[in-house]
């Protein structure tokens, strides 16, 4: 913090003409406030001092994220009644006095310092009480100065703590500032890019099975885009060892993506199923077809009129053949044929299309759901989006 730090003197004194006032200036210079037995390093009396500590903040210029800590311009006064300078009866005719500056190294002081800016104070709860002033212990004249680009202060609270050390007790008061993100920034430079790299990867749902080169690049460019673009922001981001918002929205997406490449290699390996269930189905037929043309050949071969015997059951229907020569040959029928080859080349079967058309559905529904889920609960737990 930037500390504009000031001490304030007060001294309680009967009214004062102005004839005086040459003669008082006169006797503060000549330091008759601070004679021989006043010591600065004395406590101002035996019982504990009472010191009302009273905090403006003037100005909040700086917000970092990367260390967690903020910048201001801060007004911070000490009030205390020291004994040995009352001044009553010597007839001053004044409530108080001001002195110059530097006169302050020759008066004692509590030594009141902000946390990590010094060693520490002096003096314990026995020797010195620290506390807030009763009325407006913490203020910010200023509305303007609690609006940053990125932050909004909501609320001040002040509290005392006591502070337990093996030498004794140590009063130490706290000021927290909450502050508020404004998501405008978040929403245009990380949130918005990330909803197109994921709705790129999409298009590939509806491009051509066969056209893989072009749906690879079309998934691989947009998962790297993302990946390039998540290292941009947390290079700005705090170093936190606990999961963040941004984190999660972006971990989904990268899944998202990733996902859709995992369909990219489901769709390849269906239609390569296919493309060998086709090939092996034109082989048998190409082997029947031979059958049949081989028993035809051998009928013309050997001139005479085949013997067709038919031989009928629940699961076959058998037609023999005999050449006359004692060659016999079997042959189904063609209806039977064409029914059992149905039921060996299982017929229930998705190919690459259909699941493209599955995954345009059903992905945009699970990223849907995913945002209801983020937002609702996020924007729930900071009151507000803007």
């Amino acid at each position: 913090m930037i500390i504009s730090y000031l001490a304030r003197i007060v001294l309680l004194l009967p009214e004062l003409s102005s004839g005086d006032t040459d003669r008082l200036a006169e006797i503060a210079e000549n330091q008759e406030l601070f004679d021989d037995s006043y010591d600065k390093n004395n406590l101002p009396s035996a019982n504990s001092t009472e010191v009302i500590v009273e905090l403006t903040v003037q100005s909040i210029t700086e917000i970092s994220e990367f260390s967690s800590s903020f910048k201001a311009d801060v007004w911070f006064s000490q009030i205390w009644r020291d004994p040995r300078l009352d001044f009553s009866d010597r007839n001053y005719c004044l409530k108080n006095i001001s002195l110059a500056s530097h006169k302050l190294p020759t008066m004692w002081s509590p030594n009141v310092c902000f946390v990590n800016s010094k060693k520490s104070y002096s003096y314990n709860t026995a020797e010195v009480r620290i506390v807030w002033r009763d009325w407006d212990a913490v203020t910010i004249p200023d509305p303007d100065s609690k609006n940053l680009p990125d932050f909004e202060l909501v609320d001040i609270k002040h509290m005392n703590a006591t502070l337990v050390y093996t030498a004794g007790l140590w009063d130490q008061l706290e000021v927290q500032f909450t502050f508020r993100r404004l998501y405008g920034y978040y929403v245009l430079q990380a949130y918005m890019p990330t909803y197109l790299s994921v709705f790129i990867s999409w298009i590939a749902f509806w491009i051509d099975t066969k056209a893989l080169p072009a749906r690879i690049t079309l998934g691989v460019s947009s998962l790297m885009a993302l990946t390039f673009q998540f290292g941009n922001i947390v290079k700005n981001l705090p170093r936190v060892s606990y999961v963040k918002a941004l984190d999660i929205w972006m971990f989904g997406c990268v899944g998202f993506i990733f996902l859709s490449l995992v369909e990219l290699a489901v769709v390849g390996f269906a239609d390569k199923l296919e493309a060998k269930r086709r090939r092996h189905n034109r082989c048998k037929e190409q082997l029947m077809m031979r059958s049949d043309s081989e028993q035809q050949w051998l009928s013309r071969l050997s001139g005479q009129r085949p013997q067709i015997t038919e031989t009928n059951s629940d699961a076959t229907h058998t037609i023999q053949i005999n050449d006359g020569n004692g060659n016999v040959r079997r042959r189904k029928s063609e209806e039977k044929r064409q029914k059992l080859l149905l039921q060996m080349e299982s017929p229930i079967f998705v190919n690459g299309e259909k699941i493209d058309e599955i995954s345009a559905k059903l992905f945009p529904l699970l990223f849907t759901a995913f945002n209801i889920f983020y937002w609702f609960y996020y924007i729930g737990m900071s009151g507000g989006f803007f």
